[in-house]
């Protein structure tokens, strides 16, 4: 796991917009080792959802475009995908990435979903991680629906904090960091507890809402470990700025190893946040 240095929290400067996470080359580089834990998780929900060869798919929020990359090979080479994310530089690092792999099935637009417009409706909608951050979700799955055919599926990965909570309630020192990080996200108008707005949202959409669950994803590696201490660095001066109880944590140099030392004094896994997996379809008239 990597060492906590100074320098690492002053690079993490808030940016002008409220986007509690920011937009900086090492949060880039945290989302896409983060992507990599929770692919199995999301590949499950695709699946189960329905997404299928030859389908034209819409990612709302794609970031790094890990989700992108999953459903371009869900819906293969008869398919198509097609990607936006407000953030420019972001779609810069999808589009490369994309590119490095050679799928020709992508297209990616710097846009704001609420104002978004295609010529052609989709077959399904999907993201993750991304209507937490949004102020209203059911404005937000209102106005997707409107970009979705008959019978057309959405399928939601947010997140459940509640229950992360209450799996590191037995390791006293991952809880204090998980709950200095929960502060953060509240505090930047993240909604943290996702089940409920998206299945009210999903009513008031007139969807109907095939599959609901929640996933709390675990793992011993080194790097599922060092996921809770990405974020916190991430959050760091967001949380300087707050005044959140960083003391508390003790050194931030040792904070990393101890963080693991807790977990093998335990003989205990790590754990990450829970995944409310959702997924409608949109009604035939």
């Amino acid at each position: 796991m990597g060492k906590f240095l100074p320098e690492a929290a002053k690079i993490m400067k808030l940016e002008q917009s409220e986007y509690v996470l920011g937009h900086t080359n090492a949060e880039q580089l945290r989302l896409i080792r983060q992507a990599r834990i929770l692919a199995p998780f999301t590949t499950r929900l695709f699946r189960d959802a329905g997404i299928a060869s030859g389908m034209r798919v819409l990612d709302v929020g794609c970031g790094m475009g890990d989700v992108t990359m999953l459903a371009a090979q869900f819906v293969g080479p008869t398919g198509r995908v097609v990607s936006i994310d407000r953030d420019q530089i972001s779609i810069e690092t999808a589009q490369r990435r994309v590119s490095a792999i050679g799928l020709e099935n992508v297209k990616f637009h710097q846009a704001d979903l609420l104002t978004f417009e295609d010529a052609e409706s989709f077959d399904a909608i999907v993201s993750r991680l991304v209507l937490e951050f949004l102020p209203n979700t059911t404005a937000v799955i209102k106005r997707l629906s409107m970009l979705l055919q008959p019978g057309g599926i959405m399928a939601f990965q947010e997140a459940s904090w509640k229950v992360w909570l209450a799996y590191t309630a037995h390791l006293p020192l991952r809880s204090a960091v998980t709950t200095l990080i929960h502060k953060a996200f509240v505090a930047g108008g993240v909604n943290t507890e996702m089940e409920l707005p998206i299945h009210r949202a999903f009513l008031a959409a007139d969807l109907s809402c095939s599959e609901m669950r929640i996933d709390l994803p675990l793992g011993d590696s080194q790097e599922f470990r060092s996921l809770l201490f990405d974020l916190l660095i991430t959050v760091w001066e967001r949380a300087v700025a707050l005044k959140l109880p960083l003391d508390a944590l003790g050194d931030p140099k040792t904070l990393a190893s101890r963080l693991d030392n807790e977990l093998d004094d335990n003989k205990s896994c790590a754990s990450f946040v829970g995944l409310v997996g959702a997924v409608a379809r949109k009604r035939f008239a």
